[in-house]
C-alpha cells in the first residue's frame, strides 16, 4: 500500500502497533492513568506514589509530569485523527476489541479491514510526529515513520 507519503506503511503500522500494545504502558503507569482515560477530555496528574523526601520525590514528580505530557500528546494526536482512524485505534487499543470484531462492526472483510487499519496506523504515526514536536518530545520519536528504501 502506497499512501504517497514516502513511508513504508507495513513497517510504520507495525511500529504503531508495538507502541499501542507495549510502549504506551510505561507512560500510563508513570502518569497513574488507564488506557480509557486517553479518550477523556480531561486527564489528571493524580497518580500513584506516596510522599517521600529528597530528590527521589522530585524525580518521581518530574517523571510523572513527563509521562502526563506524553499521555496528553497521545490523546491530542488521537483526537486530531480522522473519525475512522480514531474509531479503529480507540476500539482496538483502548477498548480492547479484537480486529475481527472491529471488522464485523464496520462491515468490512478481513483483508479490507487490515488494509484500512494499516492506513489508519500510518495516519496516527504522521500526526503523532507533529504532536511530538509540539510537546517537545522531538528526540524521543516514540512512533517511528519508516521511510521507503530508495527515497
Amino acid at each position: 500500500m502506497d499512501l504517497g507519503l514516502g513511508i513504508d506503511s507495513k513497517e510504520t503500522a507495525a511500529n504503531v502497533r508495538r507502541f499501542w500494545t507495549h510502549g504506551i504502558n510505561r507512560y500510563l503507569y508513570q502518569a497513574g492513568l488507564h488506557r480509557n482515560q486517553l479518550k477523556s477530555p480531561t486527564l489528571s496528574l493524580a497518580g500513584g506514589g506516596g510522599s517521600s523526601s529528597g530528590n527521589h520525590a522530585e524525580d518521581r514528580l518530574i517523571s510523572g509530569m513527563q509521562a502526563q505530557r506524553m499521555c496528553d500528546c497521545i490523546r491530542d494526536t488521537l483526537e486530531n485523527c480522522e473519525p475512522l482512524t480514531y474509531q479503529i485505534i480507540s476500539a482496538v487499543y483502548i477498548e480492547g476489541l479484537k480486529d475481527w470484531q472491529m471488522a464485523d462492526k464496520l462491515c468490512y472483510s478481513s483483508s479490507q479491514y487490515q488494509y484500512i487499519k494499516r492506513g489508519c496506523m500510518c495516519e496516527f504515526a504522521e500526526r503523532f510526529e507533529g504532536f511530538e514536536r509540539r510537546y517537545g518530545f522531538d528526540e524521543d520519536d516514540q512512533v517511528k515513520l519508516v521511510q521507503k528504501i530508495g527515497l
